[in-house]
């Protein structure tokens, strides 16, 4: 069998799309866990909010947060993005021309009406390091301006669908690779890689990764040839497409 590392996004890809369970990902997650395949988890997700995600699913791998700004590896704190003080300090100066908001200095309420997290969620999901959202509330027509000043000063803008994400330049296929590097260097040995997402944020992972897996979710547009396109939304088409690889190796 070949030695693989399994990238894997949370929301829609692993989690459930609505209530963010795993159950009938069950069969995949023990099946690799019995083979001590490592699973890195990647997402926009906070690192405290990625720790409890881990502890959940009882594993304890590397694993990749904000998109790609941070990697945890063996224990520590691998940095790509930028701190979170220098994009307050040179944004927040943008609040004479436009109306927004940093996700960070909401209060727990208004993240809490947004996100529909409970209170401990809420604060685990506020605790960035690398890379902040923006609440936009300026009109439509201004954003386009916001988003080429903010690329001017040197950031990335991930548009998501509730929120403006004010990043590095690097995303989840840079860790990807950091990650396999790593892992080739420790172990002595070439790995094969799979990568699983479902939204536009995971694209460059799974071109970087050498089985490509996207996970139906309203996504048909996201569908590449060479990618393979589960049957059924996460977590079940998770678990079916990655035990079909694994097993009919």
């Amino acid at each position: 069998m070949k030695d693989y590392l399994i990238f894997s996004d949370l929301d829609g890809t692993l989690l459930d799309h609505n209530n963010y369970t795993f159950d009938q990902a069950l069969p995949a997650l023990n099946w690799i866990k019995k083979k001590n395949i490592p699973l890195i988890l990647a997402s926009s997700k906070t690192y405290e909010e990625m720790l409890h995600l881990q502890s959940e699913l009882m594993i304890d791998h590397p694993f990749i947060f904000e998109n790609g700004s941070g990697i945890h590896f063996q224990k520590k704190i691998i940095q790509f993005g930028f701190n979170l003080s220098l994009i307050h300090n040179k944004i927040d100066p943008l609040k004479r021309e436009f109306n927004f908001n940093f996700y960070t200095k909401l209060n727990i309420k208004e993240v809490m009406g947004l996100t529909g997290l409970n209170e401990q969620q809420a604060e685990a999901s506020q605790k960035r390091l690398f890379s902040d959202p923006i609440i936009w509330l300026d009109r439509d027509d201004k954003q386009y301006e916001f988003i080429k000043i903010i690329t001017d000063l040197g950031f990335n803008v991930i548009k998501g669908g509730r929120f403006l994400t004010i990043c590095s330049h690097h995303d989840k296929s840079n860790a990807l690779k950091w990650i396999k590097n790593a892992y080739e260097k420790q172990h002595k040995t070439s790995f094969f890689t799979i990568g699983l997402g479902d939204g536009e944020n995971d694209i460059k992972m799974i071109e970087a990764s050498d089985i490509k897996i996207l996970i139906k979710n309203n996504n048909d547009h996201l569908k590449q040839a060479n990618w393979i396109f589960s049957k059924q939304t996460a977590p079940k088409g998770w678990n079916d497409e990655l035990l079909k690889v694994l097993k009919n190796e």
